[in-house]
């Protein structure tokens, strides 16, 4: 486990490059057009916030998947109300979690057989938290943009979230 932290305070100690990388990334990438609508300022502050917090929500703790639920769910309205196409959000996060993933192989420390042991083990982390990320951005964006009779309502977003709390509390 020590080693995930390493990966985790790398990302989180390096946030503040790995967030220009990204937003070079999602400004000239031809299918992440629409975030040009967004200053670089905006992206950065964006993507900065959620690497800062990622030892936190990557760990599994008690009471943090409602969290991470939550704020997805308003990225998810935010990109969809900023007419952000919703394949464009998608492959942002995507960006997102592909680029943390190589800059911890590239600048991670693993030194031996247990090491690359927990270094996929931390990759199955960075999947399981991105995978929750990317359906709960959905979720908020189709509240905005899906006519559907209970798509804004807060008793559905609960009921979806203890839906899923076999797939969001993993052991």
């Amino acid at each position: 486990m020590l080693l995930i932290n390493r990966f985790i305070g790398l990302i989180e100690d390096h946030a503040e490059s790995l967030s220009l990388t990204w937003v070079d990334e999602v400004r000239s990438n031809t299918l992440t057009s629409g975030y040009s609508k967004y200053s670089r300022k905006e992206l950065h502050d964006i993507v900065y916030s959620r690497f800062r917090r990622l030892g936190k929500w990557v760990a599994k703790r008690e009471n943090i998947d409602k969290e991470i639920a939550l704020n997805f769910r308003e990225m998810g309205k935010e990109r969809a109300e900023a007419g952000i196409k919703s394949s464009e959000m998608i492959y942002s996060i995507i960006l997102e979690r592909d680029m943390l993933f190589a800059y911890v192989k590239e600048h991670g420390i693993v030194t031996e057989g247990i090491d690359l042991n927990r270094a996929i083990q931390f990759s199955e982390q960075l999947n399981y938290f991105y995978d929750k990320a990317i359906y709960f951005a959905l979720v908020g964006y189709e509240q905005v943009l899906c006519v559907c009779p209970t798509s804004g309502d807060e008793n559905e977003f609960n009921k979806t979230l203890e839906g899923f709390k076999h797939w969001l509390i993993r052991e």
